[in-house]
């Protein structure tokens, strides 16, 4: 079997999640890239479209600000560069908390993407509940990785 087709082999090529979290670099390109892509689709939203590109122009806002939003945290989350650095926010996510904001942002960003795919089996109620299910979920973990280190900060020594 050819080494690209065996799991093992592909398992342990693939690289860690903390390790991935765990750079610095991750912060600027979350924050920048996630900002611009919010703004773009906010401002798509906002154009006054008619006629047949109505709904390509939300389509494509509403995908650029479900991705936007869980890049910008993953951003956000990511460990603070060195102390030159214009991203250096003071906001230092433990590891525990990083991997909650990633996997919330994993949820966030998949839950448009059960909808889309199940609207067209015609389970509306199910696709639905799913989807706000993992919204809901993402939305949690997001908050909870984030509210831990406020707590984390504002209990600590003053």
């Amino acid at each position: 079997m050819d080494r690209s087709l065996d799991v093992g082999h592909v398992a342990e090529t693939l690289p860690d999640l903390s390790e991935a979290l765990s750079d610095s670099r991750l912060r600027p390109v979350g924050v920048v890239v996630g900002f611009a892509l919010l703004t773009v689709g906010a401002l798509l939203s906002m154009a006054p479209t008619t006629g047949q590109w109505a709904f390509w122009s939300n389509a494509v806002a509403a995908t650029l600000v479900f991705v936007s939003v869980p890049l910008f945290c993953v951003g956000l989350a990511a460990p603070d560069p060195p102390e030159g650095s214009r991203f250096h926010f003071g906001v230092n996510l433990s590891r525990k908390q990083r991997k909650a904001v990633a996997a919330g942002s994993l949820c966030l960003t998949l839950s448009p993407v059960v909808m889309a795919l199940g609207s067209p089996l015609g389970l509306s109620t199910l696709v639905l509940a799913t989807a706000a299910t993992l919204a809901f979920v993402g939305a949690s973990l997001v908050l909870t990785g984030f509210i831990a280190w406020t707590s984390e900060a504002l209990a600590g020594p003053a």
